[in-house]
């Protein structure tokens, strides 16, 4: 003897999918004005960005505008498609192009760090005159600077004993 139980569930009310559809909608309309503020922020720091970028490695600049003069030569569409793409999200590029500068930067720092461990660091120094140290004279000089000191009948022991 087998059971077999189903539940239904009936939902009569006719504004339930609606309201999960307005729901979705205004979460996608607040995702677009956050990413509108974000996009706009970036848009005026971009120049400031593009200039860091450069200060820090001019390479990681010069190099991306090489890729794309290469892309526009090997394949023209994709080329003039990158360069669109360039101009009309700036200020992600600038984005881009400074952390990667950035990145490239504390990777040059670690790899000097690395060495610097490995060769070990040079010290400064000076030359000395060639010339022979009169160690005797040096005692003495300490001897004068230092206060008398009281002797006793043990020192005097060892004094006559040589």
């Amino acid at each position: 003897m087998q059971y077999h139980k189903s539940f239904q569930t009936s939902n009569n009310n006719p504004f339930s999918s609606l309201i999960g559809v307005v729901l979705g909608i205004l979460f996608l309309l607040g995702l677009f004005f956050v990413a509108r503020f974000i996009f706009t922020i970036l848009y005026y720091l971009s120049p400031v960005m593009l200039i860091a970028a450069l200060v820090l490695d001019y390479k990681t600049v010069t190099g991306y505008g090489k890729w794309l003069i290469d892309k526009v030569k090997t394949n023209p569409l994709l080329g003039i498609g990158g360069i669109l793409l360039t101009v009309l999200a700036f200020p992600l590029v600038c984005l881009f192009l400074l952390s990667k500068a950035l990145f490239k930067k504390k990777v040059r720092e670690v790899e000097q760090e690395v060495e610097r461990q490995q060769e070990g660091e040079y010290t400064e120094f000076e030359e000395l005159d060639s010339e022979p140290m009169d160690l005797k004279r040096l005692q003495e000089q300490a001897r004068e600077r230092q206060e008398p000191q009281r002797r006793n009948d043990y020192d005097d022991f060892f004094d006559s004993q040589s």
